[in-house]
């Protein structure tokens, strides 16, 4: 399924790799940003004063810095007609608190909105917020360090792509699209009807999507069904989210005197919020869950051990654990995290007589430095088989797709 087009924010994008000539104090004290040949495709051969939006995006964060000013586009030798155009990116001082952070090799992607206003992205090199920024726009190992696209034919947002918009606040993510969107918007329109203030548990859900998406494909492509499954849901409940907002602010956020309540509205939306990321992570467990009875796999969810450690899954269960006759080395435990961010220490943490633990993951933003961490630690990533088409080549190799992983499980628990 696809939840939209860049098209309804971006005309197009540019991007490219910061030099010491930009962001050098020590080379230059310029406040500008070079322009490749590239960058013409979509801020044109004439000088144009855009208004701007410079961000700052740190993966220690889930707060953007913003500053609203301007840029300036121009060709630093368009009053000598006989050399060749270069054209400049100007930013004023405002823009300099930005760029006066970044180092060399940092990302740089200028959009430029449907408005005609720039969205100016810095992310460091190495980061998941750069490898997010790298899928949002598909800039991939083969786009080269610099280039440009216009978005004139479209571009369709995939399930990871619109969440990445609608975390960094762009894109509109919209209703589902092809594959299996006549369900999932069938099943939103009833749950509407039935629950419109507060849905049932997310297992109740769960089960719905797998009685409703079908289950024949578990068995002969699970990495196939388990995508399919959480793209479903995710989609059902934004559809069922965005009634029930449209609903509240039919209604307003006034106190009992007709005044603003600011606090309620905050209320509000936090508990949207919470209710989105809380469901995500409860959604990969049930379903996972499920992958894994198809498959008659002997586990056990949130087994208590080590004194009160709770592992998403053990293998095969708590009472082979706890033996101590019982080998090691046939032992597992996997972590379902819907994102890994700093969630991926955790899982290291739990089941002391596990050496080697995994964690099935739908994030796709994790670093080459991370994957080489996550190795040194002893932790093996299981995602997907249609995520790990977000990563990188090189990346790709070090990945475990949830059919590996099942088989083996399986060859563990033959013996």
């Amino acid at each position: 399924m696809n939840f939209g087009d860049l098209r309804s924010a971006f005309r197009g994008v540019a991007w490219k790799r910061l030099t010491p000539h930009e962001v050098d104090p020590k080379v230059s004290n310029g406040h500008e940003f070079q322009g490749v040949d590239l960058f013409r495709e979509v801020l044109g051969t004439t000088r144009t004063r855009f208004p701007a939006t410079y961000m700052m995006l740190k993966d220690d964060t889930d707060d953007i810095e913003t500053i609203e000013s301007w840029a300036n586009w121009y060709d630093s030798r368009e009053n000598d007609p006989k050399r060749s155009a270069e054209f400049r990116l100007y930013y004023p001082a405002e823009g300099g608190e930005i760029q006066s952070r970044l180092n060399a090799g940092d990302l740089m992607v200028v959009a430029v909105t449907s408005d005609s206003k720039l969205a100016l992205m810095f992310a460091a090199a190495g980061t998941s917020r750069e490898a997010q920024l790298q899928i949002l726009f598909q800039i991939g190992e083969k786009s080269g360090p610099k280039g440009a696209e216009s978005f004139e034919n479209g571009r369709a947002l995939g399930f990871v792509a619109a969440s990445i918009a609608e975390e960094l606040g762009f894109a509109k993510v919209e209703a589902a699209q092809g594959d299996d969107s006549q369900l999932v918007l069938a099943i939103a329109r009833e749950l509407t009807e039935e629950y419109p203030e507060f849905l049932p548990s997310g297992r109740v859900i769960s089960a719905l999507v797998r009685s409703r998406i079908g289950e024949a494909a578990v068995l002969e492509d699970p990495d196939l069904a388990l995508t399919r499954w959480i793209e479903a849901e995710a989609a059902i409940f934004r559809t069922w989210e965005d009634s029930r907002i449209a609903e509240r602010l039919r209604v307003g956020f006034q106190a009992g005197d007709g005044s603003p309540d600011v606090q309620s509205f905050r209320d509000f939306s936090m508990s949207i919020r919470q209710s989105r990321v809380s469901r995500a992570g409860g959604a990969l467990e049930d379903h996972f869950a499920d992958v894994l009875r198809a498959h008659k796999i002997k586990y056990v969810a949130q087994a208590r051990i080590d004194g009160g450690k709770r592992p998403d899954f053990l293998f095969p269960g708590k009472t082979e654990y706890e033996n101590a006759s019982f080998p090691k080395d046939r032992l597992r435990i996997l972590g379902a995290k819907f994102t890994a961010k700093e969630r991926w220490v955790q899982v290291l943490s739990e089941a002391e007589r596990v050496d080697r633990k995994h964690l099935l993951t739908f994030d796709a933003s994790i670093t080459g430095q991370q994957l080489l961490l996550m190795k040194s630690s002893k932790l093996q990533l299981v995602i997907p088989r249609p995520i790990q088409d977000l990563y990188s080549d090189s990346s790709r190799s070090d990945l475990m797709s949830v059919n590996d992983f099942l088989n083996e499980i399986k060859s563990l628990q033959m013996n």
